[in-house]
């Protein structure tokens, strides 16, 4: 992947609970994993079969880029390309890094447009 792309993805209040608009990311035509903004974080975003999820834009340990991250395990994990470091999708939790969480978004297309949240941190 290209570490070099523009930031996409503005994004705008939605009108309903806390989900708020990817305004400039357009899921039929962007390429995924993408950048974007989630308030002031930066995020990436990633298609994962019919859906999307989205993750926080370094990965916790060292800081390297998830844009280069891959998905495994029929899209239930996400690997980080620069030590292996790898997290379940469903809640950012380490597989085999304990001590490292990975800040998962939820991601859901309705009408052609993207919108995000951020999903809640696991119960302790």
């Amino acid at each position: 992947m290209d570490e070099t792309k523009p930031e996409t993805g503005a994004v705008a209040a939605a009108p309903d609970d806390d989900w708020q608009l990817m305004d400039a990311l357009d899921p039929a035509s962007a390429e995924f994993p993408a950048r974007a903004k989630f308030g002031d974080e930066g995020i990436v975003i990633f298609r994962n079969g019919p859906g999307y999820f989205g993750v926080q834009r370094t990965c916790p340990h060292q800081g390297a880029s998830m844009m280069t991250a891959v998905l495994q395990g029929n899209g239930s994990l996400l690997r980080c390309t620069r030590h292996s470091f790898v997290f379940r999708t469903a809640n950012g939790d380490p597989v085999n890094c304990p001590g490292f969480r990975l800040k998962m978004y939820a991601v859901k297309e309705e009408g052609g447009r993207l919108f995000v949240r951020e999903s809640p941190p696991p119960a302790e």
